[in-house]
């Protein structure tokens, strides 16, 4: 049953029963909950009281204190009281915290719900997705999560998307719209009407999508990037970069993530509640220097493969490391011990990258769209790309392949030379 449908007839029956009057009062805003006090000099004082009997199994707080005016202030106490008991109901379902400042039927309590709801898809999600919808959440309830469900039109959403574009970019701001998509097919599971009518709205509205990336790191630029990364004392950059730019392989593959170990257990390389998942290995490495890597794009259904003789530069980085120190997390922090924090490992490597040279526009993760665009530029063959990056489709390579214009320029030129050829073919005969 949904939080609504439980708070319901609480609502009902606080607002009957709690009025000036000790009598209905259908054309008030319901205020479950609120309980008025008069003192002997005359002054009202106003309190949310909690459920008597959830007060004696141990619900906190008992009562909260209001402080605005009878009947003037009547909309901000209504909503102090819908979320005081709104927070109670959540607490008589289990849920690890209640505590939202957004009322209850407002876009901010329906996001929070989203993230705490143990039934929520939102917790199947992997890791770093939930972390993508809990940073453009914030932007979306900050300036929006006081709206009430209810009261929602496509004419607002659009203001918003505006709002968002001139705050947090085009990208933020389809963020922005994703998030919000996300959060109301979570209340259409709920069963919410206004959320219902919300994704009928949404569906049949369109908005500018940011652009594909067309940055990406050149030769010239990986070559740069290791004399600096030895300078700061971390060769481990210089490592991480070539495993990614040589090999193709996604940054979360090569230096792994850290997520909170939910299952109790202690396996793994832990750090408190944190377990490090899906990085590099030794053990990935046998002895003749081949490397075969479970994706985590594929949850390890796919294996990443290559022959490290192949690449001289990369061999010699990881031949370098004394053989006794081959064990555990190819890539370590050299500083911590331990594999890098992926916002760590990202200001380290700018740094490091603003001395080599490097555009601030062009990022860690544009390695793997340099591997896949320096591969067309060399003439290979799109199949071998697409296995190389272990991709499923070919749609997907070309997205990661960067490089078109020195592409159309040697089709370009084999162009020329077949007209030449034929040219020449002719004045022969």
């Amino acid at each position: 049953m949904s939080l609504a449908a439980l708070l319901l007839p609480l609502m009902e029956r606080r607002t009957r029963t709690m009025t000036s009057t000790g009598k209905s009062d259908g054309a008030r805003p319901p205020t479950p909950g609120l309980k008025r006090m008069k003192r002997r000099n005359g002054r009202e004082d106003l309190y949310w009281v909690a459920d008597e009997d959830l007060a004696k199994a141990g619900y906190t707080p008992k009562t909260v204190r209001i402080f605005h005016q009878w009947p003037d202030d009547i909309e901000k106490i209504s909503l102090i009281c819908i979320k005081q008991t709104a927070e109670m109901i959540a607490w008589t379902q289990g849920a690890t915290s209640a505590k939202t400042p957004f009322a209850m039927g407002s876009l901010g309590f329906l996001a929070h719900q989203f993230e705490t709801d143990e039934d929520s898809p939102f917790h199947e999600l992997r890791e770093s997705t939930q972390a993508f919808y809990r940073h453009s959440l914030k932007n979306v309830t900050g300036y929006a999560g006081e709206r009430q469900l209810a009261a929602v039109t496509g004419r607002d959403i659009r203001k918003w998307h505006k709002t968002w574009i001139e705050k947090h970019g085009l990208r933020g701001a389809y963020a922005c719209i994703q998030s919000i998509r996300r959060i109301i097919h979570y209340g259409c599971e709920t069963g919410d009407a206004a959320c219902i009518k919300i994704a009928a709205m949404v569906e049949r509205m369109e908005f500018k999508a940011p652009g594909r990336r067309t940055n990406r790191p050149t030769f010239e630029m990986i070559q740069a990037f290791g004399p600096k990364a030895l300078e700061e004392k971390r060769p481990s950059q210089e490592l991480a970069l070539l495993l990614q730019f040589e090999l193709s392989l996604r940054q979360k593959d090569v230096i792994g993530e850290w997520v909170k170990a939910g299952d109790g257990s202690r396996q793994g390389i832990m750090d408190g509640q944190w377990r490090w998942q899906w990085g590099l290995l030794w053990s990935h490495i046998d002895d003749d220097w081949l490397l075969k890597k479970p994706t985590s794009k594929s949850n390890g259904s796919r294996i990443a493969e290559h022959d490290l003789k192949s690449y001289p530069a990369l061999l010699a980085l990881l031949q370098a490391v004394p053989r006794e120190k081959r064990v555990g997390p190819v890539i370590i922090d050299e500083k911590a011990g331990k594999p890098y924090r992926a916002a760590h490992f990202s200001r380290t490597f700018r740094k490091i990258a603003r001395k080599a040279g490097w555009p601030d526009d062009v990022w860690n993760m544009d390695s793997r769209a340099g591997a896949v665009s320096e591969a067309f530029e060399a003439g290979a063959a799109a199949a071998d790309v697409m296995t190389t990056a272990t991709h499923t489709q070919m749609s997907t390579t070309m997205i990661y392949n960067r490089g078109k214009v020195v592409q159309s320029a040697r089709v370009a030129e084999l162009r020329q030379a077949k007209r030449l050829e034929k040219q020449a073919g002719n004045k022969t005969g």
